[in-house]
Protein backbone atom coordinates (compact mmCIF):
# COMPACT_ATOMS: atom_id res chain seq x y z
CA UNK A 1 0.00 0.00 0.00
CA UNK A 2 3.37 2.50 0.73
CA UNK A 3 4.56 1.59 -2.75
CA UNK A 4 1.05 1.87 -4.25
CA UNK A 5 0.42 5.51 -2.75
CA UNK A 6 4.42 6.63 -3.02
CA UNK A 7 3.32 6.17 -7.24
CA UNK A 8 0.75 8.03 -7.21
CA UNK A 9 2.20 11.05 -5.08
CA UNK A 10 5.02 11.17 -6.99
CA UNK A 11 2.87 11.01 -10.50
CA UNK A 12 0.56 13.71 -9.11
CA UNK A 13 4.24 16.06 -8.73
CA UNK A 14 5.59 15.30 -11.83
CA UNK A 15 2.04 16.11 -13.58
CA UNK A 16 2.17 19.17 -11.58
CA UNK A 17 6.20 19.94 -12.59
CA UNK A 18 5.16 19.42 -16.03
CA UNK A 19 1.87 21.75 -15.89
CA UNK A 20 3.89 24.63 -14.16
CA UNK A 21 6.73 24.60 -16.49
CA UNK A 22 4.63 24.62 -19.68
CA UNK A 23 2.20 27.38 -18.36
CA UNK A 24 5.13 29.69 -17.19
CA UNK A 25 7.19 29.32 -20.00
CA UNK A 26 5.31 28.53 -23.21
CA UNK A 27 6.16 31.04 -26.10
CA UNK A 28 2.64 32.56 -26.36
CA UNK A 29 2.47 33.41 -22.75
CA UNK A 30 5.48 35.84 -23.61
CA UNK A 31 4.52 37.03 -26.38
CA UNK A 32 1.04 37.47 -27.68
CA UNK A 33 0.52 38.54 -30.60
CA UNK A 34 -1.38 42.19 -31.56
CA UNK A 35 -4.92 41.47 -33.69
CA UNK A 36 -5.65 44.56 -35.69
CA UNK A 37 -8.38 46.16 -34.43
CA UNK A 38 -11.19 46.04 -36.83
CA UNK A 39 -13.36 49.03 -37.06
CA UNK A 40 -15.99 49.17 -39.88
CA UNK A 41 -15.06 51.68 -42.76
CA UNK A 42 -17.28 54.85 -42.55
CA UNK A 43 -18.95 55.09 -45.39
CA UNK A 44 -19.23 58.00 -47.68
CA UNK A 45 -22.50 60.54 -46.58
CA UNK A 46 -24.25 62.93 -48.80
CA UNK A 47 -23.29 66.68 -47.95
CA UNK A 48 -25.69 69.71 -48.22
CA UNK A 49 -23.65 71.49 -50.83
CA UNK A 50 -23.57 68.26 -53.24
CA UNK A 51 -25.46 68.60 -56.77
CA UNK A 52 -27.73 65.97 -58.25
CA UNK A 53 -27.49 64.78 -61.67
CA UNK A 54 -31.31 63.70 -62.81
CA UNK A 55 -30.69 61.69 -66.38
CA UNK A 56 -34.00 60.97 -68.22
CA UNK A 57 -33.80 58.57 -71.31
CA UNK A 58 -37.32 58.52 -72.97
CA UNK A 59 -37.84 54.69 -75.03
CA UNK A 60 -39.65 56.50 -76.97
CA UNK A 61 -37.74 58.49 -79.52
CA UNK A 62 -34.06 57.81 -77.29
CA UNK A 63 -34.04 61.19 -76.27
CA UNK A 64 -31.62 61.75 -73.17
CA UNK A 65 -32.16 64.93 -70.96
CA UNK A 66 -30.35 66.18 -68.11
CA UNK A 67 -29.98 68.21 -65.69
CA UNK A 68 -28.68 69.76 -62.57
CA UNK A 69 -30.08 70.74 -59.23
CA UNK A 70 -29.31 71.01 -55.93
CA UNK A 71 -29.45 68.09 -53.82
CA UNK A 72 -32.57 68.03 -51.98
CA UNK A 73 -32.77 67.95 -48.05
CA UNK A 74 -34.43 64.67 -48.18
CA UNK A 75 -30.97 63.09 -49.70
CA UNK A 76 -28.63 64.78 -47.59
CA UNK A 77 -26.27 63.30 -45.06
CA UNK A 78 -27.16 59.89 -46.14
CA UNK A 79 -25.29 56.76 -46.97
CA UNK A 80 -25.60 55.03 -50.55
CA UNK A 81 -27.72 52.36 -49.40
CA UNK A 82 -30.54 55.12 -47.88
CA UNK A 83 -30.00 57.21 -50.95
CA UNK A 84 -30.53 54.42 -53.13
CA UNK A 85 -34.37 53.51 -50.93
CA UNK A 86 -35.00 57.33 -50.70
CA UNK A 87 -34.63 57.76 -54.17
CA UNK A 88 -37.65 55.70 -55.05
CA UNK A 89 -37.94 55.55 -58.84
CA UNK A 90 -34.78 56.22 -59.50
CA UNK A 91 -31.79 54.16 -60.55
CA UNK A 92 -28.39 55.46 -58.55
CA UNK A 93 -25.91 55.22 -61.53
CA UNK A 94 -23.16 57.37 -59.25
CA UNK A 95 -22.45 57.83 -55.31
CA UNK A 96 -20.20 60.35 -53.76
CA UNK A 97 -20.47 63.34 -51.42
CA UNK A 98 -20.70 65.67 -54.05
CA UNK A 99 -22.38 64.37 -56.52
CA UNK A 100 -25.55 62.00 -57.34
CA UNK A 101 -26.29 60.72 -60.51
CA UNK A 102 -30.07 59.47 -60.72
CA UNK A 103 -31.13 57.84 -63.89
CA UNK A 104 -35.12 57.04 -65.15
CA UNK A 105 -36.23 55.59 -68.10
CA UNK A 106 -39.91 57.11 -69.00
CA UNK A 107 -42.10 55.71 -71.27
CA UNK A 108 -43.25 57.86 -74.23
CA UNK A 109 -41.68 60.32 -76.55
CA UNK A 110 -39.75 63.25 -74.96
CA UNK A 111 -40.69 67.33 -75.68
CA UNK A 112 -37.90 67.88 -77.90
CA UNK A 113 -40.11 67.54 -80.78
CA UNK A 114 -40.30 71.11 -82.82
CA UNK A 115 -41.49 72.50 -85.96
CA UNK A 116 -40.26 75.58 -87.55
CA UNK A 117 -42.54 78.25 -88.30
CA UNK A 118 -43.24 82.08 -88.46
CA UNK A 119 -44.35 84.71 -86.29
CA UNK A 120 -44.29 88.26 -86.48
CA UNK A 121 -41.84 87.58 -89.33
CA UNK A 122 -39.45 86.15 -87.99
CA UNK A 123 -38.31 82.70 -87.73
CA UNK A 124 -39.96 80.58 -84.48
CA UNK A 125 -39.69 77.21 -82.96
CA UNK A 126 -42.91 75.34 -81.69
CA UNK A 127 -43.00 72.21 -80.09
CA UNK A 128 -44.85 69.56 -81.73
CA UNK A 129 -46.83 68.50 -78.91
CA UNK A 130 -49.45 71.53 -77.63
CA UNK A 131 -47.73 73.65 -80.30
CA UNK A 132 -46.68 76.24 -78.02
CA UNK A 133 -43.67 78.27 -78.96
CA UNK A 134 -40.50 77.61 -77.71
CA UNK A 135 -38.81 80.34 -79.06
CA UNK A 136 -38.12 83.11 -81.25
CA UNK A 137 -34.98 83.89 -83.06
CA UNK A 138 -33.63 87.40 -84.59
CA UNK A 139 -33.58 85.61 -88.29
CA UNK A 140 -36.48 87.07 -90.74
CA UNK A 141 -38.35 84.88 -92.83
CA UNK A 142 -37.16 86.87 -96.09
CA UNK A 143 -33.96 86.02 -95.27
CA UNK A 144 -34.52 82.15 -95.77
CA UNK A 145 -34.07 80.20 -99.05
CA UNK A 146 -37.12 78.84 -100.66
CA UNK A 147 -35.86 75.06 -99.18
CA UNK A 148 -35.56 76.55 -95.81
CA UNK A 149 -39.27 77.92 -96.13
CA UNK A 150 -40.44 74.86 -96.99
CA UNK A 151 -39.34 73.50 -93.92
CA UNK A 152 -41.58 75.48 -92.37
CA UNK A 153 -44.55 73.87 -90.31
CA UNK A 154 -43.64 70.81 -92.51
CA UNK A 155 -40.29 68.77 -90.55
CA UNK A 156 -40.52 67.41 -87.66
CA UNK A 157 -37.22 67.99 -85.85
CA UNK A 158 -36.41 65.92 -83.16
CA UNK A 159 -33.86 66.78 -80.67
CA UNK A 160 -32.02 69.87 -78.73
CA UNK A 161 -29.17 68.90 -80.50
CA UNK A 162 -30.59 68.79 -83.88
CA UNK A 163 -32.24 72.04 -83.93
CA UNK A 164 -29.83 73.85 -82.92
CA UNK A 165 -27.65 72.40 -85.95
CA UNK A 166 -30.90 73.16 -88.29
CA UNK A 167 -31.30 77.04 -86.62
CA UNK A 168 -27.29 78.04 -87.01
CA UNK A 169 -27.66 76.54 -90.25
CA UNK A 170 -30.75 78.70 -91.19
CA UNK A 171 -29.03 82.10 -89.81
CA UNK A 172 -25.97 81.36 -91.22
Amino acid sequence: MRKRNFILITGLAVTAALSLGYFSYRPEAEERPQRPAITPERQPITREDAVVEYIYIYDGDGIKEVTLAPIPPYLTELTQSEVTDRAAGFELAFFSPEKLTLKKTLSGNSRQHYYLGERDGYLAVYYKKGGGLKEMTNTPISSLSEDEKSMLMTTEIVGKDKLARVLEDMES
